[in-house]
This record gives structure tokens, C-alpha cells and sequence, in this order.
């Protein structure tokens, strides 16, 4: 059976008056003297009451406005985020609700999904460019619609630079688009693909695409064989693209490009440091 806290309590305060030493009291209650004289000050400021067990519960507890639990549901069943970025976004609106505080919120409405088994890791290494149009990476995309899309994203902002929708992914179709970007955006200084056939020779030689890249002054750099997270910015495009597009292909690219929030940018948005505005 525990002890009787409030009766400890009161007997430590009476055989103080009877003017027992503080050291004899401890000794005989089997406390710490830290603890006597938290005793004593709650006795003298607030009375014998003072002594009993109080609730470890906050005084005053913030609940979440309404509103602004609506405004989480909303942005999760429309953009489908995470905890993280809801918070970021809600804090770029004035709104400061912490991720912990959103992920009890999801949980509470049934909105939240836990992934089935651990991500497969490849490497923990990230690297990323200084300024915008130092590197781009390019790759295609076969989606959901069985069409072919092929992206350029500038790797320090994760802008994309253009994003097209093609019946087949012809090396034709990444040339005319590349010469496009560089009419609007100018030239990178690198750009970086995958070992596809649109832009490697897998006879030896020089591609068509490296042909072209030359002429035009840029660095074409290949990824290395079975290494997935070299070209990873523009997979998590891909990813995001079948994962959270509602739109049209144009309306979703003008979306990451000026409103979506991206965690490897520190929550900010791409257009944001390719283009220093919003």
C-alpha cells in the first residue's frame, strides 16, 4: 500500500513548529531535504491544502481551433501531405500548429497511413547544387495513362524547366524540348540523365543527345549503372505526379512550380529560389 502523501506531509510541518532540525525530520520521514522545503513554501504561501496531491495536468489546455482543424483535413484530402509540410504550409499563413499536434489530428479523423514495411534505403548521401541552372536532370516517365512524360528539373530549386507529354520517347522529343528551356530559362551548365537510350549510346560513340549538348556548351553527365538516387529529384517528381495530381498535366507543373511546398528545399517553394519570388 503507498504512502499517505498529504499525512507525511502535515506530520513534517508540525514537528517543524515543535522544533524538531530539518535534518532529523528528513531522517525520520524518509525524504530529501529538497523535498522538506518544497513542503514548507507551499505551507506558508498557501495553507494546510497547499499539501495535498495536486494533478500534474496543465493548467490551461490549447485546443486547436476548429477552423484550423479544417483547414488540415482540407489540405490532406486535396494535396494528400504529411504532417511536416501541412505545418509548413499552415505557419507561410500565419497558422503555428505543430506537426505533432496535425498527426494527432489525422489520426484522429482515420487519415492516417503508415507504411506497410520500411523504405528501401540507397544511400544517405544527398548532394545538391549552389544556384539555379549549374545541373538539370532529365529522365522519362512512363504514367499511369501509359503515355510517356519526359521533365527537366533544375536540381538546386527542383524547378521544373519544362515537362512534356509524348505517345513515345523518342531522343527527338528530349532535344526539341532541351532547345526550348534554353530559349526560355537560358542553358545549365550540366545536365544529368539516366543510361537511357534516349541519351546514351549503349554501341559506343556519341549520342545524338551528347552531340547536341555539346554544340550548345553543356556538360552531359550519365549516371552510373543501377544507382537509382542519382537522378533522384526528378523521380521524386515522377512520384509526386501519380501520387498527388487531380489536373491536367500543365495545371499540376504550374502547381509544383509555385505553390507546392518541398521538403528538400526547406519547405519552400521552387520557383521561390529558381526564380527569387513567388
Amino acid at each position: 500500500m503507498g504512502r499517505d502523501w498529504f499525512k507525511l506531509r502535515k506530520w513534517c510541518i508540525k514537528r517543524y513548529k515543535e522544533g524538531w532540525s530539518i535534518s532529523k525530520i528528513c531522517s525520520h520521514a524518509q525524504i530529501s531535504r529538497m523535498s522538506f522545503y518544497r513542503y514548507l513554501n507551499r505551507h506558508r504561501l498557501y495553507g494546510i491544502t497547499a499539501l495535498r496531491e495536486r494533478s500534474h495536468r496543465p493548467y490551461t489546455i490549447h485546443r486547436t481551433p476548429s477552423s484550423v482543424v479544417s483547414q488540415i483535413i482540407h489540405i490532406r484530402n486535396q494535396y494528400r501531405w504529411g504532417p511536416n509540410k501541412i505545418e509548413a504550409w499552415l505557419k507561410r499563413n500565419g497558422m503555428q500548429v505543430g506537426h505533432t499536434t496535425i498527426h494527432k489530428i489525422l489520426c484522429g479523423h482515420g487519415m492516417n497511413n503508415p507504411i506497410d514495411r520500411p523504405r528501401k534505403t540507397w544511400g544517405r548521401k544527398r548532394f545538391a547544387r549552389s544556384k539555379p541552372n549549374e545541373l538539370w536532370q532529365c529522365d522519362w516517365k512512363l504514367t499511369s495513362n501509359d503515355e510517356w512524360m519526359v521533365t527537366y528539373l533544375d536540381d538546386y530549386s527542383r524547378f521544373v524547366v519544362a515537362s512534356e507529354i509524348y505517345h513515345y520517347p523518342r531522343r527527338s522529343y528530349c532535344i526539341k524540348l532541351l532547345r526550348r528551356c534554353i530559349e526560355e530559362y537560358g542553358k545549365p551548365v550540366q545536365i544529368l540523365t539516366d543510361r537511357g537510350a534516349q541519351f546514351f549510346s549503349v554501341r559506343g560513340g556519341t549520342s545524338c543527345f551528347t552531340h547536341f549538348c555539346r554544340n550548345n556548351g553543356i556538360e552531359h553527365i550519365v549516371a552510373s549503372k543501377r544507382r537509382p538516387t542519382t537522378i533522384g529529384k526528378v523521380e521524386s517528381w515522377h512520384k509526386a505526379y501519380e501520387y498527388e495530381k487531380k489536373v491536367s498535366h500543365n495545371e499540376f507543373v504550374r502547381y509544383w512550380n509555385y505553390e507546392r511546398l518541398h521538403q528538400g528545399i526547406g519547405y519552400k517553394i521552387p520557383c521561390e529560389l529558381y526564380l527569387g519570388r513567388v
